[in-house]
């Protein structure tokens, strides 16, 4: 069980998802592709081509998308904790589900990504939908491990 009311669970969860969204811009950067896949994620969105999806969007995509996947994730955590034995806590947060969700919300962003944004958006990829797609597991991987490291530190600054 969560030693925390929903409320600051939900607080914990956003501002650590803000973090890891926001964190994530740097590997994002420094890879191959760049920010592209931000720009796909906006373009499968909003069924537009990800060349004509303005940077304010691929921005605004991939911090609305960072915060939602840790409210995801913080649900996952509070269900989990009801039904789950704790294993340690890791202050005040169950291991266990800590660890389940922030797999389970990093296994979410790549599938929603992959199966649903990406094939949605088309247009200028042409020959570099796999390249993007490798990107987006290694970003979706980086966000899911901050998101793991970052609660933990948030919850004891509360």
């Amino acid at each position: 069980m969560l030693s925390f009311s929903l409320g600051q669970w939900g607080l914990i969860c956003v501002l650590s998802g803000v973090f890891a969204a926001v964190l994530l811009n740097i590997p994002m950067y420094v890879q191959p592709e760049g920010y592209l896949p931000a720009y796909v994620a906006a373009g499968g969105l909003t069924a537009v081509d990800p060349a004509d999806v303005s940077t304010p969007l691929a921005v605004a995509v991939h911090h609305v998308t960072g915060t939602a996947a840790a409210l995801l994730y913080g649900a996952l955590v509070y269900a989990l904790a009801a039904i789950l034995p704790a294993g340690l806590s890791l202050a005040g947060v169950p291991a266990i589900p800590h660890l389940l969700g922030a797999v389970g919300v990093t296994l979410f962003v790549y599938y929603f990504f992959e199966r649903v944004a990406m094939p949605r958006a088309g247009g200028s990829l042409s020959g570099r939908r796999d390249d993007v797609v490798q990107q987006w597991a290694l970003s979706s991987f980086i966000y899911g491990t901050t998101l793991a490291l970052v609660v933990p530190v948030f919850v004891t600054q509360l």
